[in-house]
């Protein structure tokens, strides 16, 4: 367990007046232990005294527990007629009152939707509706809200989520290099997502990879100007002359990375360039501005405004960027024109301008991935991004 992370939980226990923490949404668990569950169904108990305990179901792989924390298993799977939740809830109380933490209060995320996938993401986690109502009654003192601090955590990347998201975007820089490599093929828009998608299982095996999936999403040509307002792959053939964008979301061990790269199939126009221009310049804009302390709706602004200057003012229909890295999209501000947040060190935030319109032919747009640091920023996706391979 990281120990600045550790330091951070263990004050907000202190302050709160807390018994315990209780952790059991997928990307919380990345953030606590880096461990990715496979079925979604564990749960760390954080007391406020004593070690934390891992409860996970009997059927979870045994190569992707963490080797930092004590587990215990609940049966999953076992026909023998018992709930296996109200067993998991049980232990998780018998502890509580075991380490004379039995009549104070638990915190917890309460909100079922919202979380990152599993391993097994292609299936929800088989969580009760009243999840939240019975995970309270653990304690006798219930359930105590911790005034959005649990939330503010995913704010804080410690130095062991670095080093795992500098892994994430090395892999996501692999399936970059194949999107450009294959872009002008003539491949349809699917096949080309799929090549790209391969890219990134292909990391599975190597050293400390055991989990390596990408959601790429390819548009091409007219089917480019939707993706200022959604993103899907069809089955179009990529034409020459056209713009191609690729917007991907990458997640290695838990970690995620969300990247948007345009590239034209074939020649480039004059058109073309000025609209890349201009989405470059407008990266560039932001980044002159973003430090710790500032505004994000400044950090938006400065990047409309040039966009604006530029003569595409009309075109760019989104907000600038957002958090990220326990998720797609991490909880908290964005940034827009309408966000009240400010930059703080420790960070993760897309910079993704975009220009789309029926009569630019396409849209374009360049995602990245900074780390707010102390003295500025870094760029962690910083992989090819012009318009031709």
């Amino acid at each position: 367990m990281d120990r600045k992370r550790k330091e951070i939980v263990e004050e907000l226990m202190r302050r709160r007046r807390l018994a315990a923490l209780l952790f059991w949404r997928p990307d919380e668990l990345v953030m606590m232990l880096g461990y990715m569950p496979l079925w979604g169904v564990s749960v760390l108990l954080y007391p406020a005294q004593g070690e934390a305990v891992l409860f996970v179901p009997e059927l979870e792989p045994e190569d992707i527990l963490p080797a930092d924390v004590q587990v215990r298993k609940y049966p999953w799977g076992v026909l023998d007629g018992k709930d296996p939740w109200e067993v998991l809830f049980q232990a998780i109380k018998d502890h509580l009152h075991q380490r004379g933490l039995g009549d104070g209060a638990v915190s917890f995320t309460p909100n079922i939707g919202g979380s990152a996938p599993c391993r097994m993401s292609g299936e929800q986690p088989p969580l009760p509706a009243d999840l939240p109502e019975r995970l309270g009654r653990v304690s006798d003192a219930g359930w105590t809200d911790s005034g959005g601090e649990l939330l503010r955590l995913y704010e804080q990347k410690t130095p062991t989520d670095i080093a795992a998201l500098e892994k994430t975007h090395r892999v996501a820089a692999r399936a970059v290099e194949v999107f450009y490599r294959e872009v002008d093929k003539g491949h349809p828009e699917a096949f080309l997502a799929a090549l790209v998608e391969t890219a990134v299982q292909e990391a599975i095996g190597q050293p400390g990879i055991s989990f390596a999936k990408a959601w790429p999403m390819v548009q091409s040509g007219r089917n480019s100007v939707d993706a200022g307002r959604f993103n899907r792959s069809t089955h179009k053939v990529i034409k020459n002359g056209e713009l191609v964008l690729l917007e991907m979301g990458v997640c290695v061990e838990g970690y995620w990375a969300d990247i948007t790269r345009t590239a034209v199939a074939g020649e480039t126009t004059d058109l073309h360039r000025r609209m890349y221009d201009a989405v470059i310049g407008a990266q560039r804009a932001a980044y002159e501005l973003i430090r710790p302390g500032i505004a994000m709706r400044e950090v938006d602004k400065v990047a409309r405004d040039y966009i604006g200057d530029c003569g595409f003012g009309g075109y760019f229909p989104h907000a600038l960027g957002h958090q990220t890295g326990f998720r797609y999209h991490d909880p908290g501000e964005t940034l827009s024109p309408f966000s009240t947040g400010v930059l703080r060190e420790g960070m993760v935030v897309t910079v993704e301008p975009g220009i789309y319109g029926e009569a630019l032919g396409g849209g374009l747009r360049i995602e990245d991935n900074l780390l707010i640091t102390a003295e500025g920023y870094r760029i962690l996706s910083d992989s090819h991004r012009e318009l031709k391979g």
